[in-house]
């Protein structure tokens, strides 16, 4: 009956999290706040059912607390953000103006916008969510697959829409007329730089698995050359042309950070793979050479437009307006350093610092940087510690790799979908779209629950 339980929980999970791209990328107040309700009713269901012993808790809270403290800290210092009873030296100094000119006492806080440092909050939480449900849920190995092998496909699926879409011509997000990037295959999403990183988190879903599948079913067991091409046609190559569809619609996205970082990223999961023994050099070798040649032949078919637009940012030199947004957002990080200026509230609190270097019609409502935006926003001390709740899951993820005899596979697709989104955010937000959030919680969620040995405890 837990067993049971855990499976329902988890299946009713991964819908939540692959449907999440469906509603503009989940980018939208009541989009995050039905994604909100849902995890949380998933979390409160599954805590029930573990005090009533109808499911269970494989992993202890013993491995979960060096990640969950950091973060629990974060959380309670954005909540501290929105609040009025702090000390009025800690308030954001545009409250004092407000008060000034409205000659009459507001309530204030360190944040700029409650309201959207509450909404900031929200979404954490549900990021937070989806990672703890999917670490206990998760640590069944066969749910672990599951989890990627949904991922992969819902990637294609999302890949497949877009094809469809973009080359009949239709500018179109589901049934709305699209307002942005026209020309660029965007599938449900709006931004073309936030398509391209879920993307990429796709075509890494789908190369790990095709890895996988090229594996003999017992190390070192030799195998005739009709079992050599029944596992590459039927196990292994599905994998290949799901990451071919995957990756078509990403150089069609015309996103070249997403690129570029998915490119990094398979080089890190190369080299994950290696040191994990899912490969050996020389087959990881083989591997990358297969790799990139698909990849050119993909680049060659979809990724002209692409192409040129890093040929421009190479000719060109880097982009005048990120220099200068850059700048002003380290400008803002230096008079607020130790307490941000509100979490999530980038927008409004940004005005005060923007100066004609900037072009005048673009909205500036991120720093296109997630690792500047966090210090701006929560200040460097939290900033820090939200790092550093990440940097612990991956060193465990790492730990796992070299550490485990089996199911190596779900640590590396961790640490490349981090390093993915990770090096993406070094240049864009797409690690702020809900859906690309969710899927990496989910990824990390799943690849840290099989960080450890069954014999080291929390067997599924």
């Amino acid at each position: 009956m837990p067993t049971r339980t855990n499976a329902v929980i988890f299946r009713l999970l991964l819908a939540v999290v692959l449907l999440a791209p469906l509603p503009l990328g989940g980018y939208r107040p009541w989009a995050w706040s039905l994604l909100a309700l849902l995890v949380g009713l998933l979390a409160i269901g599954w805590s029930q059912g573990v005090l009533r012993g109808r499911a269970r808790a494989p992993v202890p809270f013993g491995r979960l607390w060096p990640v969950a403290l950091p973060f629990a800290v974060v959380l309670g210092w954005a909540f501290v953000q929105t609040l009025d009873v702090v000390p009025r030296a800690w308030w954001h100094p545009l409250w004092g103006e407000a008060a000034a000119a409205l000659e009459a006492p507001v309530a204030g806080g360190i944040t700029v916008d409650p309201a959207m440092t509450r909404a900031a909050l929200l979404r954490l939480l549900t990021y937070g969510g989806v990672f703890w449900l999917a670490v206990q849920l998760g640590r069944d190995r066969s749910r672990a697959r599951e989890a990627i092998v949904a991922t992969a496909l819902a990637g294609v699926v999302y890949a497949a829409y877009g094809l469809a879409v973009h080359f009949a011509g239709w500018e179109r997000i589901l049934w709305l007329e699209k307002w942005a990037y026209l020309g660029d295959l965007t599938a449900t999403f709006v931004n073309r730089n936030a398509y391209g990183a879920y993307a990429g988190l796709g075509v890494l879903c789908c190369t790990v698995l095709f890895m996988h599948a090229l594996r003999p079913p017992r190390p070192g067991a030799a195998r005739r050359a009709y079992e050599v091409t029944e596992t590459v046609l039927l196990r292994a190559a599905p994998f290949l042309v799901g990451a071919m569809v995957i990756g078509s619609a990403l150089l069609l996205s015309h996103s070249r950070g997403a690129f570029l970082a998915t490119g990094l990223a398979l080089l890190v999961l190369l080299a994950a793979a290696v040191a994990g023994r899912l490969a050996r050099p020389r087959t990881a070798l083989l591997l990358g050479v297969v790799m990139a040649a698909v990849g050119l032949w993909v680049v060659g078919t979809s990724g002209g437009q692409t192409i040129g637009r890093l040929a421009d940012t190479v000719a060109l030199g880097t982009d005048r307006d990120r220099e200068e947004l850059y700048r002003l957002t380290a400008a803002a990080i230096a008079d607020a350093p130790w307490t941000g200026h509100g979490f999530g509230a980038f927008l409004p609190a940004f005005r005060m610092y923007r100066d004609p270097t900037l072009f005048a019609p673009t909205v500036w409502d991120f720093a296109h940087n997630v690792y500047l935006e966090l210090a701006m926003d929560l200040g460097l001390p939290a900033a820090a510690l939200f790092c550093l709740s990440l940097a612990i899951v991956l060193a465990v993820c790492a730990r796992g790799l070299v550490s485990r005899r089996r199911d190596q596979m779900y640590p590396a697709l961790a640490i490349a979908g981090a390093a993915l989104i990770g090096l993406h955010g070094m240049v864009d937000f797409s690690a702020q779209m809900p859906a690309v959030a969710l899927t990496l919680a989910l990824l990390l969620g799943v690849g840290f629950a099989q960080s450890w040995r069954t014999a080291e405890g929390g067997a599924p």
